[in-house]
């Protein structure tokens, strides 16, 4: 109840601070929308056949549910990027001391506001890919019975995930190179608009640094392929593994610079 209480309560906050305007609402739309179409249509002056090189490593057909799976998983973990950026302004505005003279966990603090951002965040781009696929006829190419499963791992991943960078946005004092480097490098190294097979060797190796690389991954073989859970057990595993690694580093890291914070009076760790 205490968790859920604060999960709530990071929820109403997020709510009241990003979500003001409505035309917060618009920018949720239009700005994936247009990453996503500009994607879409850079893959239109190349050959797009069977004879294609790019046929190698993907249904050329499947373009389209290719990149809205994509950019819906992207936007899942995006979302959460700039939710632990709003730690700066956080610092900058003064009021970090709330997070640390709160009486409650500081770590359910910390995977709580990733959560309370995310819903808002993501819904609607989530109806616009359910919009889009009504729209290009490909509804029925998904295996729907799939889809609560996908979204839930997507959810929770993207949620340690968010957790995690709040920890670590938290005790930076310059986080704008972070945020740099989960931004274009993590679209592009993480199969989101290229098939994770079609970069070059050294390509592959970054995106494994990305948790999005192995949802993306079993989330477009249940949602596309129609694998079941079972098929998909080594998969799953591997992800499970390394969310369980973020946890136990997020928890070590908190501790480490609370720690810190004690002995020094400094909020800065690194």
């Amino acid at each position: 109840m205490n968790i859920l209480s604060i999960l709530i309560a990071e929820t109403i906050k997020s709510h009241q601070h990003n979500f003001h305007n409505k035309l917060i609402y618009f920018s949720l739309l239009i700005w994936p929308s247009l990453l996503f179409v500009t994607s879409y249509y850079s893959f239109k002056p190349f050959n797009l056949s069977e004879t294609s090189p790019l046929s190698k490593y993907m249904d050329v057909d499947d373009i389209t549910l290719f990149l809205l799976t994509g950019y819906l998983a992207y936007i899942f973990f995006w979302s959460l990027v700039q939710s632990a950026w709003g730690m700066s302004h956080e610092r900058q505005a003064g009021t970090l001391e709330l997070i640390f003279l709160s009486p409650v966990s500081r770590i359910a603090v910390m995977f709580s506001r990733a959560a309370g951002n995310l819903l808002e965040a993501v819904w609607l781009f989530t109806a616009f890919t359910f919009f889009m696929l009504i729209l290009t006829g490909h509804a029925g190419d998904i295996s729907w019975w799939n889809v609560p499963v996908g979204f839930i791992l997507l959810s929770i991943s993207a949620v340690i995930w968010g957790g995690f960078l709040n920890i670590v946005f938290l005790f930076s004092r310059d986080a704008g190179i972070l945020f740099t480097l989960f931004e274009e490098p993590m679209q592009f190294f993480s199969g989101v608009r290229i098939p994770i097979l079609a970069i070059p060797f050294w390509g592959k190796w970054i995106g494994l640094l990305f948790p999005l690389t192995y949802v993306l991954e079993i989330f477009r073989e249940l949602i596309l392929n129609g694998k079941s859970v079972i098929e998909l057990a080594l998969s799953i595993s591997i992800l499970i593994s390394i969310l369980t690694f973020l946890f136990g580093v997020s928890i070590i890291l908190l501790k480490k610079a609370e720690k810190h914070a004690k002995e020094t009076g400094n909020m800065v760790l690194f």
